[in-house]
C-alpha cells in the first residue's frame, strides 16, 4: 500500500511541475529578431492604384477602379 501511495505521489509531482513548466514557458525575441520580422512584413502591404476603397450599405468594402486613387486590398471587408 505505501509503495502505491508513494507512486500516486510521485507522479503527481512530475504532473504539477510539468504543467508549471509549461505555464511558465515566456519567449522573448531579440532586437535583431524583431527587426527582421517587420522587414519581412513590410512586404504584406498591397496598394493598387486606380483603384478607390467603396462602402456599401451592408457595411462591405471593396476596391473598386477609380482614376488617380489608391486602396489597399487588406483595408477591404467582404460582403
Amino acid at each position: 500500500m505505501k509503495k502505491i501511495l508513494f507512486s500516486v505521489a510521485v507522479i503527481a509531482t512530475v504532473a504539477i511541475a510539468g504543467w508549471n513548466y509549461q505555464q511558465n514557458k515566456e519567449v522573448e525575441l531579440s532586437d535583431l529578431a524583431m527587426e527582421n520580422v517587420e522587414a519581412l512584413a513590410q512586404g504584406e502591404i498591397e496598394n493598387y492604384y486606380n483603384f478607390k476603397l467603396k462602402s456599401y450599405e451592408s457595411g462591405c468594402e471593396i476596391c473598386q477602379p477609380h482614376n488617380g486613387s489608391w486602396c489597399n486590398v487588406h483595408d477591404q471587408v467582404p460582403c
